[in-house]
Parts: C-alpha cells; sequence; structure tokens
C-alpha cells in the first residue's frame, strides 16, 4: 500500500488525524478495497488488544516505542537561552509530526499482539500437554491393574471372603498366597468424615502392618503382599492420612 495510505488507514482507526486527512480517509474507505483492508487489519489489533485477558508485561523495546511518545519535541515549550546583543537569540523548535506519533503507536501495539498471542499459544499448548501427560498416566495404570487382575484370576488358589462392616455394608477380598495378591471390593462402605480415613491392615502373629488407605468408592489392587497361612485382613477408622499403627478396632476382618 502506498506510504500515505498507510498512514491514513491507521490514523483512521487510532484517532489524531486532521479534518482534511479524516474526509479523505473516510473516502478511501469507502472506494478503494485495499485500504478498507488495511483500515481492518488495524482494527483486528485493536480488538485483539481490548478482547485478550491474558496479563502480558510488554518487553522493553515496547515500553520505549511507546514511552518515547509523549517526549519527543521537549525542546519546543522550553525557554530561550540568554543571550548577547552580537548574537541573536535562536531557539529551533521540533515538534513530531502526527503521522510519527501514529506510526510508533502503530508499531508499539503491532508488538504487545504478538506478546499476547505468544502467551496465548504457550499456555494452549502447556495445556494439551499436561492433558497428554494425565491420560497417558491414566491408561498405564489401567494397563497395569488389568495385568494385575489377569494374573489374581489366574491363580491355581484363588481364594475369596465376603464380610459385612460394623460401620455398614461390606467387603469382598479376592487373594492368592500363590500370587501374593489381594483384590478389595466394597459394598456400600459408609464414607468417614472429612477429617478420617479407612485404612487397610495385614494382620499377622507380629501385629498389624499397613496396607495403605481404602477409599470406599472403588475397588483396591494390591500387590507384593506378604501373604500366608493364618493372617486376616482389616480395616480401621484412622485421622486423616492414616496412622503408623490402628487407633481404633477394626470395622473389617476377613479371616484368610
Amino acid at each position: 500500500m502506498h506510504a500515505d495510505h498507510e498512514y491514513l488507514a491507521a490514523g483512521y482507526v487510532l484517532g489524531g488525524l486532521a479534518p482534511d486527512e479524516l474526509e479523505l480517509a473516510r473516502s478511501l474507505n469507502e472506494s478503494d478495497p485495499e485500504f478498507r483492508e488495511e483500515v481492518a487489519a488495524f482494527s483486528d489489533t485493536m480488538a485483539l488488544l481490548s478482547d485478550s485477558d491474558v496479563p502480558v508485561t510488554p518487553s522493553p523495546e515496547v515500553d520505549a516505542a511507546i514511552l518515547s511518545i509523549p517526549h519527543q519535541g521537549t525542546n519546543a515549550g522550553s525557554e530561550p537561552h540568554p543571550s548577547t546583543a552580537e548574537e541573536p537569540q535562536s531557539t529551533p523548535a521540533v515538534e513530531p509530526t502526527r503521522r510519527a506519533r501514529i506510526t510508533q503507536t502503530m508499531f508499539a501495539l503491532a508488538a504487545s499482539a504478538l506478546v499476547i498471542v505468544a502467551a496465548v499459544l504457550g499456555t494452549m499448548l502447556f495445556n494439551q500437554m499436561q492433558q497428554a501427560q494425565e491420560i497417558e498416566q491414566s491408561l498405564t495404570a489401567a494397563e497395569q491393574e488389568r495385568e494385575q487382575m489377569e494374573l489374581l484370576l489366574g491363580a491355581p488358589d484363588l481364594s475369596a471372603a465376603h464380610v459385612e462392616s460394623a460401620a455398614g455394608g461390606s467387603v469382598t477380598v479376592t487373594y492368592s498366597m500363590d500370587a501374593q495378591m489381594m483384590h478389595i471390593v466394597p459394598h456400600n462402605v459408609p464414607a468417614p468424615s472429612s477429617d478420617e480415613s479407612m485404612q487397610m491392615w495385614l494382620i499377622d502373629e507380629e501385629g498389624p502392618h499397613s496396607l495403605g488407605l481404602m477409599s470406599g468408592e472403588g475397588s483396591e489392587m494390591l500387590a507384593s503382599v506378604d501373604l500366608a497361612e493364618g493372617v486376616a485382613f482389616g480395616v480401621t477408622i484412622e485421622p486423616s492420612g492414616g496412622s503408623p499403627e490402628p487407633t481404633d478396632d477394626p470395622i473389617i476382618v476377613a479371616e484368610l
């Protein structure tokens, strides 16, 4: 586009044109498709800046471009230097034109728009990568549990115990001493209060050994459990996060 037309298009969007320039810009906007495209481009940049809710810190170059606008031509309003009779007083005034101010503002806005776009794209890419990682972890866990379940169900000494809970509901424990695995399925067991947790225990002749927390909402697959004849599976209500050893009587005990 012609340089004057580019200046007029920027001024038409940003303001600051003289009346005759504004009239010419309006006429071009009605009659010149290329001029309308230029006006639309500047308008889109302004819309992007006004609509985005992403906080952006302008670069030092953008700061300098914006802050330099009102300080150009500071000599125009300064006091003249004292002079002698032999040297007539003369102070040149340097006033930036409207075109220069609009052009500088236009470049500052364009740079800010690029920063916004980069920030938005970076955030979107990070979120997509995080979601993909979470999906991959979920699929890996599901595949591992499937393999463990196949191993447990294929054990020749597969056994099961179904016991009632003192707190309500019941629990089914499927286990194999050969595979050293247990699968716990709660049935309508009431959830503990917000400051408590259900904790699983393997109880042998030496006492209880923690097997971790039980959610009560889904099944639990336990591998590498030290199962032997005469052990029992138990569940107690403990303070939130669990305890090193039981602090109350178990609500569930299943002899294995």
